[in-house]
């Protein structure tokens, strides 16, 4: 289980680069959470888990390390056509990177949940 308080701020932060995206229905926050929010996207639906994160610019394997917990709880959501897990680190001052959550790691997106260099 998670430990420490919902981090909001980062959550608060996150939200408008969701709605860009597609419908946003927010999660009840709490430590038994497995996601913050979901995106409804035309093709598929997202889980997002949002976190805090000191060290925002280290590779991704240190990043899963980094977020076990989360990503873990994540891939407890079995993987289907249609659905995504993601995992959203947020720096001190307002930067993201998005991950998607695969069954052999994380892979790394732009804002607009690609791959980049994919479209």
């Amino acid at each position: 289980m998670t430990r420490g308080p919902v981090p909001q701020k980062s959550i608060d932060t996150a939200l408008p680069l969701a709605r860009a995206r597609g419908l946003v229905a927010c999660c009840t926050p709490g430590r038994a959470s497995i996601c913050d929010f979901v995106i409804c996207e035309p093709v598929q639906t997202v889980l997002v888990r949002v976190r805090p994160c000191r060290r925002l610019h280290c590779p991704a394997p240190e990043i899963a390390d980094q977020f076990a917990e989360p990503v873990g709880r994540l891939r407890l959501v079995p993987d289907a056509a249609g659905r995504a897990r993601e995992l959203w680190v947020c720096g001190q001052y307002g930067t993201f990177r998005f991950f998607r959550i695969a069954n052999a790691g994380l892979v790394e997106l732009d804002r607009n949940g690609n791959v980049p260099g994919s479209t």
